[in-house]
């Protein structure tokens, strides 16, 4: 996905969904380097773990750790929804992955297994939809705010016809994705999920929750 993005656009209307430029570019890099990083100590991580059952601390209860084909294929779909995420070059197909990136992380979150551990991935799924709903609202407002200009929403047609948006609609829909993508920030006031989840993850999980999920969101709201 990501070397079909960066080949020259050839005119097809996929290129107005899906490409790269220099900020998407300096996105996808950073994506790429911490989730290398992350790959190579998870796989020391998940081998030192147990696979056998154990006692909670906390409340004394058995638990046990997700699969490894579990933790593996959660973290390739995590990847490849936070790529689709950085290249969309179409508001719609941008919220429908960065949506997928917490459907996909929330297992990760979830990896030990616990009631602690529940209540953190239910937590993030939680605020963090709530987050998104808010701003799919956005996007609505900016759809909204077309006179005579584009009849879709990607970049380049909003870019196009900037000077007929309706500047009202348009700082409406800014408030409710700068809302929205900044609970997946963990901006306040929708931010509670966030020390849950960072302290219940997996070490590797949470390096790429706090270093490249959230620069995800923080890109959903660059673009607008």
């Amino acid at each position: 996905m990501s070397i079909a993005a960066a080949l020259p656009a050839d005119g097809t209307p996929l290129d107005r969904w899906i490409g790269m430029d220099s900020l998407s570019a300096i996105f996808l890099v950073l994506t790429s380097l911490l989730f290398l990083g992350a790959t190579i100590y998870g796989i020391g991580y998940v081998s030192r773990e147990p696979v056998t059952l154990r006692r909670d601390f906390e409340d004394g209860s058995l638990f046990k750790n997700e699969p490894e084909s579990v933790f593996t294929g959660g973290s390739l779909l995590l990847l490849a929804t936070m790529s689709l995420a950085i290249l969309s070059r179409h508001l719609a197909l941008q919220w429908v992955a960065i949506e997928a990136t917490t459907l996909a992380s929330a297992p990760l979150i979830y990896f030990h297994q616990n009631r602690r551990s529940l209540e953190a991935a239910w937590k993030y799924l939680i605020l963090c939809s709530v987050g998104i709903a808010l701003a799919l609202l956005g996007i609505f407002f900016i759809r909204m705010t077309v006179q005579d200009g584009p009849h879709d929403l990607t970049l380049a047609a909003l870019l196009e016809h900037a000077d007929t948006l309706n500047h009202k609609w348009l700082s409406t829909a800014f408030i409710f994705m700068l809302v929205g993508y900044g609970t997946k920030m963990g901006l306040a006031p929708l931010h509670t999920w966030l020390p849950d989840a960072h302290s219940e993850a997996p070490s590797p999980v949470s390096a790429l929750l706090s270093g490249a999920l959230l620069n995800c969101a923080f890109l959903g709201i660059l673009r607008v």
